[in-house]
């Protein structure tokens, strides 16, 4: 298990010059290694790949003191960057799409670089030194990286506040948990979330109360001169509102995801198609809830304690009836389940969780497995889905 541990970094003035100065060599090379990629096969039908590559700069490390004087895995971070995106493009042409090419980064466009591997690079208490940074950089390390983990790499990420560190952290996988404490999760809009056991989450909306500082801040923006300094200000100021509303976001998915993988030992989720949902007439508020974020973030917090997450076919969980199965035919503006044929009568969330746990109940999840499980209506007890 791969755990991401992030901390701000305080460099001194001439170190953050340093940090801008690696970043948009960085850049550049990424750039230069795209070219060299496009051009090889649109004039020779030859495909340049990640080794070839990683040659090609250890020889041109040899006569380029300025490029020598950075560590080496630096460069190969960036160019494995630029192969997992060439490797992207390939792999959705081979589907039949019609993929565009990996886009070259403009100076606004590239805010990271990192270390493939932990080597030329050293922490000790809360200073990072590696070479081609003058001194050490000092971190604020708020909460300490456990002892059990084995640092892999880290990323140095520049946002509208300065510089953050990102070390990746190979940590043991705990067992999984034995409890009869489950779940089912019907996401929504309104309603972040409804649990099966009536409870809710409620819903956060942070881009729609956001709406009236960012566009304050926007038309601030479209009344100033291009390429005045004034206008880099009004450009620093719409960043910082996305900033902070992504931030806000994210805490509230933080904290939903932390409570259920704290009070239950089985959670069952809807198979969403998020991507699709996002294109359509709720694409707004479907991208504001940001369900795509929150199930990876539950995964990845379920995984780390030990919770089993399940993931069921979502179709027509909100039709059936959650007590004897029949359909019950409702309009999404149909916010109430009622039953004709055994009488239910529920909040048609609750229902849809209520159907999502009882298909989790069927499948034979795996531990910390995300899979999908097949609609079939049973009762089966929570034990002996743990069990299976």
């Amino acid at each position: 298990m791969i755990l991401t541990y992030r901390y701000r970094l305080s460099p001194t003035r001439k170190q953050h010059r340093a940090l801008e100065a690696i970043l948009e060599a960085q850049r550049q090379l990424y750039n230069a290694a795209l070219q060299e990629r496009i051009e090889a096969y649109r004039k020779a039908g030859v495909s340049r790949t990640y080794i070839d590559q990683a040659k090609a700069v250890t020889d041109w490390r040899r006569d380029d003191p300025e490029a020598a004087s950075l560590a080496l895995n630096v460069h190969r971070c960036t160019l494995k960057r630029l192969d997992v995106a060439y490797r992207s493009f390939i792999r959705r042409a081979k589907k039949g799409t019609n993929p565009g090419l990996p886009r070259f980064r403009g100076k606004g466009w590239f805010d990271s670089f990192g270390f493939a591997e932990f080597r030329g690079i050293t922490l000790k208490v809360d200073r990072i030194r590696f070479k081609g940074l003058a001194g050490s950089l000092r971190v604020h390390l708020h909460r300490p990286i456990p002892q059990t983990g084995i640092i892999k790499g880290c990323v140095f990420k520049r946002d509208t506040k300065g510089w953050w560190i990102g070390f990746q952290v190979q940590m043991p996988t705990p067992p999984t948990k034995e409890g009869a404490r489950a779940v089912g999760l019907d996401l929504g809009i309104t309603t972040f979330a409804t649990l099966s056991d009536g409870s809710v989450i409620p819903s956060l909306r942070a881009a729609r109360r956001a709406q009236r500082r960012l566009r304050v801040a926007q038309r601030a923006l479209a009344r100033k001169k291009r390429d005045s300094k004034s206008r880099k200000k009004a450009q620093t100021m719409v960043a910082r509102c996305h900033a902070a509303t992504v931030r806000r976001r994210l805490d509230h998915l933080h904290q939903a995801a932390a409570r259920l993988v704290h009070n239950y030992d089985l959670i069952a989720i809807e198979a969403l198609n998020v991507g699709a949902l996002s294109r359509g007439f709720l694409a707004r508020d479907v991208c504001d809830a940001s369900w795509a974020r929150f199930i990876s973030l539950l995964r990845y917090k379920a995984e780390k304690a030990g919770t089993r997450v399940i993931e069921v076919d979502p179709r027509n969980t909100s039709q059936e009836c959650s007590r004897c199965g029949a359909t019950v035919i409702k309009t999404l503006d149909q916010r109430w389940h009622v039953c004709f044929a055994c009488g239910l009568s529920i909040d048609r969330d609750l229902n849809a969780a209520v159907n999502i746990l009882n298909r989790a109940r069927v499948g034979p999840g795996l531990p910390n497995v995300a899979v999908r499980v097949a609609c079939v209506q049973a009762e089966t007890p929570v034990s002996e889905a743990n069990s299976v």
